[in-house]
């Protein structure tokens, strides 16, 4: 890899999104909200990035991070209200890494990456990335990281690529982990 490249890796396969049970499910893989929005990886108005979860446990940590700081929290909603869950297929896709060390130490981020590191940061290397015609970005989740911990892996994928299709959608009682197993 020259020294001045972006490292990359590939990612495919099931991805999850977290959804409000009153959104339609066919909207679920459009990025124009986060395009309007701007999020960590796609600065506001440029592009938009529609954010994935590589797994079940960051899928929930994404759910109760929603209610971080205020008044109701994740299980204070009726059950009817509480996110569901839409499987989505990713294809093979070439996608900048921010999620291992060594992509993180490639792009002379802290190792403590996502904390102690700002969206600007993000933004800087997400334009690059989305120029130089890469997919996304795969990164270590923000829900509930603190130095020494994340959850797992998120992707942001770009909306210069073609449009994701939802799979299989599931609410919120079959698919989060039991919050109180016996």
């Amino acid at each position: 890899m020259p020294a001045n490249a972006l490292p990359s890796t590939e990612r495919s396969g099931r991805y999850f999104r977290v959804y409000k049970p009153d959104w339609e499910v066919a909207g679920l893989t459009d990025p124009a909200y986060s395009k309007a929005v701007g999020g960590r990886w796609n600065p506001k108005g440029e592009f938009g990035a529609l954010y994935l979860n590589a797994t079940l446990a960051v899928a929930a940590a994404q759910a109760r991070h929603q209610h971080v700081g205020r008044a109701i929290g994740l299980f204070d909603l009726r059950p009817d209200r509480r996110p569901a869950l839409a499987e989505v297929d990713v294809p093979r896709s070439l996608v900048v890494d921010a999620a291992s060390a060594q992509g993180l130490r490639a792009m002379h981020l802290p190792i403590t990456y996502p904390a102690q590191v700002s969206w600007k940061t993000c933004w800087r290397i997400a334009r690059r990335a989305y120029t130089e015609g890469f997919a996304g970005v795969a990164a270590r989740s923000n829900a509930e990281a603190r130095i020494g911990y994340v959850v797992g892996e998120e992707l942001a994928y770009f909306d210069s690529q073609p449009r994701l299709s939802v799979g299989r959608s599931v609410p919120f009682e079959e698919w989060y982990p039991d919050p109180f197993p016996a």
